[in-house]
């Protein structure tokens, strides 16, 4: 099994009408349509990156689902990543013999689901974008989408040797570095799909540090999401304009974040790749 790509993450909302213009207007992403889809329970919003991906807010269609429960649990934000695969059949095989818990496996072409339990505390949806009968379609580029592509997402972790062999030995994905980031105030391991992005797991260096004050409130699980943009301090005097709250900005070499409070529960870091 390969990880190919990034290829869309899901942000649960209590309304996507309501978070719609927060989205599209105030963060100034490219709105593409509504959508649901009855099998999930859910009510969709997709919007674009440059390079044909999307970014989708997901709305529960009744109580009790497991969106709802998600949002009742945890309040709104991340909900699920998913990741373009090669073989969902190879997928099922290599991590099913590994003991990683799957759900939604009786779907003949997916997707399917890792538990947050084997993926620390991060929900994974797998996608095989290319079949024997049905080749996958290019994705259609935005060139006027302000967000480039989704570059990465950060996981906070307890334990950073135990979360990086999980995610190498077990999940199977190709490791590439660890780091120290004593500004940031964590340890770090990379994980790279075939496409440049990456998955960045982050244990912090201590309890009062951002990572750490983070894993004491609500435990493991998605920090933050970072987009590519390709002018930073064009899009910083943008969401300022728009009144959007941003921490960092304030001169040239700051790293850049939206505040959850802008962009419904989760923390996004912009990062200028030109």
């Amino acid at each position: 099994m390969r990880y190919i790509a990034l290829d869309h993450l899901a942000i649960a909302v209590k309304s996507r009408e309501e978070s719609t213009p927060i989205f599209r207007d105030q963060l100034g992403m490219k709105f593409d349509r509504f959508a649901q889809s009855p099998g999930m329970g859910i009510y969709q919003a997709f919007f674009n990156y440059e390079d044909g991906r999307m970014l989708a807010l997901i709305e529960p269609m009744e109580p009790g689902n497991a969106v709802d429960r998600a949002i009742q649990g945890r309040g709104e934000g991340f909900y699920v990543l998913s990741i373009e695969i090669n073989s969902l059949e190879e997928a099922k095989a290599e991590l099913s013999a590994k003991g990683v818990r799957l759900v939604n496996t009786e779907a003949p072409r997916g997707p399917i689901f890792i538990h947050p339990r084997n993926a620390c505390g991060m929900f994974i949806q797998l996608t095989q974008r290319v079949w024997p009968d049905r080749p996958s379609e290019p994705h259609t580029s935005h060139p006027d989408a302000p967000y480039r592509w989704l570059d990465h997402v950060v996981l906070a972790v307890k334990d950073l040797d135990a979360a990086t062999a999980n995610y190498r030995d077990t999940l199977g994905m190709k490791f590439d570095r660890t780091a120290v980031s004593q500004a940031l105030g964590i340890k770090q391991a990379f994980f790279r799909t075939e496409d440049g992005h990456f998955i960045e797991l982050a244990e912090p260096l201590g309890p009062d540090t951002p990572v750490g004050r983070a894993l004491e409130r609500r435990g493991e699980g998605v920090y933050l999401i970072a987009l590519a943009v390709k002018n930073m301090a064009q899009r910083v005097q943008a969401l300022k304009a728009k009144g959007v709250q941003l921490i960092g900005g304030d001169k040239p070499g700051d790293q850049v974040f939206i505040h959850p409070r802008s962009a419904r529960g989760v923390l996004v870091q912009l990062v200028e790749r030109p």
